[in-house]
């Protein structure tokens, strides 16, 4: 695996972007696609299996690229489920997450303490979700942040 390989699945990627319609390209997540190579590309200098996704991802952007414009809903279907078990594997092994992920965490957990806060300070249930609101909001974009920093964002 060298970077002319990923340079390649990168033009690949965008002559699949320019040349098929738009609906075709969002249920194939094209975007999503060059993302998870690229850290397969990255990761895969020291995991075996990142070397073996990189391979299999590659055989399949071909193969799609080759059909031409008509893309059957089978490989479709295909291709997101690999994408899919390309995305769980970077997440579980080098613990990447996909953008907004400690936000939706933090947003939803802010609430709790919140609702709490809201009720026995204020007597106000909706002025202490609102705050907890916020403060989990505050807290995810800055884990999301430092997150992205790291380059540990998809």
């Amino acid at each position: 695996m060298n970077k002319e390989q990923l340079d390649e699945l990168m033009h690949v990627i965008d002559n699949m972007n320019e040349r098929l319609d738009n609906p075709i390209t969002k249920k194939l997540q094209l975007e999503k696609t060059g993302h998870a190579a690229e850290k397969l590309f990255i990761y895969g200098k020291e995991c075996e299996d990142c070397r073996q996704q990189f391979t299999l991802l590659e055989d399949q952007l071909m193969q799609l690229n080759n059909q031409g414009n008509i893309i059957e809903e089978l490989d479709i279907n295909k291709h997101r489920k690999q994408v899919k078990e390309i995305l769980s594997h970077l997440e579980k092994k080098h613990k990447v997450i996909s953008e907004g992920y400690y936000l939706s965490i933090c947003m939803s957990i802010g609430l709790g303490p919140g609702m709490i806060f809201g009720l026995t300070v204020f007597d106000n249930i909706a002025l202490g979700m609102s705050f907890g609101l916020c403060i989990g909001v505050a807290v995810g974009v800055a884990l999301d942040a430092n997150a992205k920093k790291k380059g540990l964002v998809i």
